[in-house]
């Protein structure tokens, strides 16, 4: 297979994922025009139709879904391919990326990986800020510093520490509680407000702490905050008369076939060490 067919089968993939070209581009840091003009030159080359347009976006057609497979058992070999080229490699030097949410990118890790990179200065580190969870299958990133009750499929890793949780306002009593939305709806402090608060008392809300944080200083609601974000903020109060304790470990995570690769030991090592001398629990 040459690198053109393999690029063409990672466009329709990713139009068949998320299901609309826009959404395929953002994903895969091209544009619109991009991913149309290379599923459709798949289509051309071999003479099939994979998607139909709705108005909700893309969709496969039903006798494409034999293809879709194919292409998915492709897309699983050559990933495992390159798993085994990246844990092959042997040298102490190299890019490592970092995965992690934009909260503890902003007010944790610069500092851990400034210290890092003094250290072992034949590393390029890079910090990829996000709170939607990284792939590491699918090598969109080599390390994730990640609060998750437990690690997913295929990943080793270490406790580098406890992220524990309380609620903020500005201060003004019966302030309404604030949506933990988009990847935040998958966590702990959304778990509990779904169990125990009503959805009219529930009012508008973000996809980020940091965010989170503006709002309630602004009056907006008040919020569940990682502490050490609310702790710091003196415009904000911890609220006492609802204070459930919510604790969710920090894990410094990596794939299991790449964990033995000398950067990225050296680098996961590192950071389970820096980052347990920081208080991030309360």
């Amino acid at each position: 297979m040459n690198s053109q067919n393999w690029d063409d089968i990672r466009y329709a993939l990713a139009v068949n994922k998320y299901g609309s070209l826009n959404a395929a581009a953002t994903a895969l840091g091209v544009t619109h025009a991009t991913v149309l003009r290379r599923v459709a030159a798949f289509e051309e080359r071999n003479g099939c139709v994979i998607f139909q347009k709705n108005p909700s976006g893309y969709s496969a057609l039903p006798e494409a879904r034999t293809i879709l497979s194919a292409m998915e058992s492709v897309e699983d070999a050559v990933l495992s391919v390159e798993r085994a080229i990246v844990g092959a490699n042997q040298s102490p030097v190299g890019q490592v990326r970092i995965a992690s949410t934009d909260s503890l990118c902003q007010l944790v890790l610069p500092k851990v990986i400034s210290d890092i990179s003094a250290l072992y200065p034949g590393l390029e580190l890079t910090l990829l800020s996000g709170n939607s969870h990284h792939d590491l299958s699918r090598l969109t990133a080599d390390i994730a510093v990640r609060p998750s009750v437990q690690l997913g499929e295929g990943l080793v890793g270490e406790r580098s520490g406890t992220l524990s949780f309380g609620v903020y306002d500005d201060g003004y009593p019966n302030r309404k509680w604030m949506k933990l939305d988009g990847a935040l709806s998958r966590s702990l402090p959304a778990k509990w407000l779904a169990e125990h608060v009503d959805a009219d008392e529930i009012t508008t809300g973000a996809d980020s702490f940091l965010v989170l944080q503006q709002m309630a200083a602004k009056g907006v609601g008040k919020t569940f905050l990682p502490a050490f974000i609310g702790d710091a903020d003196p415009r904000l109060q911890r609220t006492k008369n609802v204070e459930p304790k919510i604790e969710v470990p920090l894990w410094v995570a990596t794939l299991e076939e790449i964990a033995h690769t000398p950067r990225f030991a050296v680098v996961q090592r590192a950071l389970v060490e820096r980052i347990s001398l920081l208080y991030l629990e309360t």
